[in-house]
């Protein structure tokens, strides 16, 4: 086709699986398409460019999602969310360009490892927790963000270990996102992250990125409810596990 040959040379086979399965992630549970395709991308393609491109495809392909997970979101709380994520997230920036991010990345791992272990052996909460913790519960959000790239686990633990319904989490998840992407994307801009081969890739990566987010989206509406919370505890534990930099070496 004439327009495939001015996209120019496709980008590794594995870059473009690890879109689909990104997004059949993101379609499923509403979060955690950058666990996977970020160490392919970043590999092959150089993470600067694969922050690039993961950003222009999933805020593109997130508006697909909005229209059927937008009543669902807990909105109440996403506003205070946010509030806290904005102050969190230039922090986080901050910290990475000025600090030494291996221990960090090390405390910022674990943490949520030991925040998911609780959350397995506890019973969930069974109302919203008050405004200031909400509020705080968004700033480590963009603080771990903006340090290691895993303020969606936070955000994702925070719905999970309350009264939302699989419907509530995957909708604020997907809702939540939506903003933040413009605040990450005008960051990344200032940064010159959106450079032309970016673009170029992601034009590749939007096919392979949307049919996941759709057969994610058919599998969460057809599947058992209850599988859910245990497909959302199993990518959090492998986010924060494969964000370990003791796996560097392997998986980037």
């Amino acid at each position: 086709m004439e327009w495939l040959s001015r996209l120019g040379d496709s980008p590794p086979l594995v870059v473009l699986i690890a879109a689909l399965v990104a997004g059949t992630v993101r379609g499923y549970t509403g979060f955690g398409s950058a666990m996977i395709f970020m160490p392919v991308a970043g590999a092959y393609l150089g993470p600067k460019t694969a922050i690039g491109i993961m950003w222009i495809i999933d805020a593109t392909m997130q508006l697909v999602m909005v229209r059927s997970t937008w009543r669902h979101a807990r909105w109440g709380e996403i506003g205070p969310l946010f509030i806290g994520y904005v102050v969190g997230l230039p922090l986080g920036i901050y910290t990475l360009m000025t600090v030494d991010p291996g221990p960090i990345r090390w405390v910022t791992s674990l943490s949520i490892m030991v925040a998911l272990a609780m959350l397995l052996t506890a019973r969930r909460v069974e109302t919203s927790p008050g405004l200031p913790a909400t509020i705080a519960t968004g700033a480590v959000s963009g603080l771990i963000s903006g340090v290691a790239s895993l303020g969606g686990m936070v955000l994702s633990l925070f719905w999970l270990a309350g009264p939302s319904r699989n419907e509530a989490v995957r909708g604020s998840s997907v809702a939540f996102f939506v903003p933040a992407s413009l605040l990450s994307g005008a960051l990344l801009a200032l940064a010159g992250l959106f450079t032309a081969e970016a673009v170029r890739i992601a034009a590749w990566t939007m096919v392979p990125y949307g049919l996941g987010i759709g057969l994610g989206s058919f599998l969460f509406s057809r599947a058992d409810a209850r599988l859910f919370r245990p497909v959302a505890f199993a990518v959090i534990a492998a986010a924060a596990l494969t964000s370990l930099p003791a796996l560097d070496g392997w998986l980037r």
